[in-house]
């Protein structure tokens, strides 16, 4: 699970900004929130609420660079590491961006950080704590010179070889982190291997379940479909179950000639779609899912991630979770969600605001908003952050938010709007 996740240099983001799954020693819903690991406490979910543009989405952004870092590594030397720096400061064009997490793998705690720029890894180091004991032990430290571009990594002490260090060396490009490097070579690294497999696994793309994806696992029996056709029963959007089916489906080849396109040939393949069947009158009716309302549309793809969720541990970062769901739709993901997955973990952006009038529904430490300064940087921060001089036990968050006492609501200016036609007449608009 992840302990917490730092992001710096990257698009919104500028200094270093911190989002952690680490529980305060609130007890409040620990049942439902908090996952116990040795001598942790884990949230299985964290909240990012803020105005329009404030970077939420960018952090969710971030979560993605970390993977593709990780587990999509450089093709080869040529290649750039695709992404963007911090915008609004010229001295931040020049300095290296950085992610740090920590997280929990096995029986054993990780720190691991990278510096990159779009040219290259500049720095890595992972550290490992074994869950229980009183020490850390460094695992590695990467290196690149600048000018050279060649890489070198110094071993921890327990984590030297010779014959790894080679294997690895051969791959280790100056675009590509050691992680990237393992998966191009041909050696056999434990740890390595359990952390890249556990990589794969936990952390899902944010695109990783669109309709197509899922109706892919439905039809591999991945997902469960009595499971599915439950979930969406319960939804109460008019489903009584669906259909997986294959067709043949044809393209055309186009051919451009003398500037003009000339269709020469059709590719056919076998396309996989779902239909929703929905009872009426005359019996039940099955519909191509593009006759589907966006919220439905929607749901089934929440649907199949909150089964997987449940059925096994994920972290899943979702953008704007509640669009196209009713409010009362959006809660009940959230809540099936916190009764039943074990060790999965979410982080979703939102700009719904209501659930804060409900202290029953959530805790302080799992809610963090994202407002930007006067310099146009994001700076995150937790509701557990406030203080009781600000907030106490018994203050109503949500009212507190909409007045503005929390930050990340959007300053709007007045609702007037001059045109052409507006003349000024002794001062007065007439």
């Amino acid at each position: 699970m992840i302990l917490d996740f730092t992001i710096s240099n990257f698009r919104s983001i500028r200094e270093p900004q911190t989002i952690s799954f680490e529980a305060s020693k609130d007890t409040h819903l620990e049942d439902y929130y908090v996952v116990k690991k040795g001598d942790y406490r884990i949230l299985k979910m964290a909240v990012i609420l803020g105005a329009n543009a404030s970077g939420k989405s960018n952090v969710v952004k971030a979560f993605d660079l970390f993977l593709k870092l990780m587990i999509f590594p450089c093709e080869n030397k040529q290649s750039k590491i695709e992404y963007a720096k911090f915008a609004l400061d010229k001295e931040f064009a020049k300095q290296d961006s950085i992610i740090i997490i920590n997280f929990l793998c096995g029986e054993q705690k990780y720190r691991y950080e990278v510096h990159f720029n779009n040219d290259m890894i500049t720095y890595e180091f992972l550290q490992r704590h074994p869950i229980g004991e009183l020490r850390s032990h460094k695992v590695y430290e990467r290196t690149t010179n600048i000018q050279s571009r060649l890489s070198t990594i110094k071993w921890g002490e327990k984590f030297r070889s010779n014959s790894n260090s080679r294997a690895l060396n051969v791959n280790l490009i100056h675009n590509r982190t050691v992680f990237g490097a393992f998966q191009s070579s041909n050696v056999d690294i434990p740890w390595m291997q359990e952390i890249v497999m556990w990589l794969n696994s936990y952390v899902l793309p944010t695109n990783a379940f669109t309709i197509a994806a899922v109706t892919r696992l439905l039809e591999s029996d991945y997902i469960d479909k009595s499971m599915m056709t439950k979930q969406l029963q319960k939804a109460d959007i008019g489903i009584s179950h669906f259909l997986i089916e294959r067709k043949k489906k044809s393209i055309p080849i186009i051919r451009i000639l003398d500037g003009d396109n000339d269709i020469s040939d059709y590719q056919t393949f076998d396309d996989i779609v779902v239909r929703l069947s929905h009872r009426g009158k005359d019996g039940i009716i099955p519909f191509d899912f593009e006759q589907e309302s966006g919220g439905t549309q929607r749901y089934f793809e929440l649907s199949g991630l909150l089964l997987e969720l449940v059925d096994k541990p994920h972290c899943a970062v979702i953008d704007e979770l509640e669009c196209r769901l009713h409010p009362d739709l959006y809660t009940h993901f959230i809540t099936t969600f916190l009764h039943n997955a074990k060790e999965s973990q979410i982080v979703f952006t939102t700009h719904s605001r209501e659930f804060l009038a409900d202290k029953d529904m959530f805790r302080d430490d799992i809610v963090w908003f994202t407002e930007k300064n006067d310099e146009g940087a994001t700076e995150l921060y937790s509701l557990a952050d406030f203080g009781s001089d600000v907030l106490r036990d018994s203050s109503n968050r949500y009212n507190f938010y909409r007045a503005g006492r929390l930050g990340a609501i959007p300053r709007l200016g007045d609702t007037y709007i001059a045109n052409s036609k507006t003349i000024e007449t002794d001062g007065k608009a007439i």
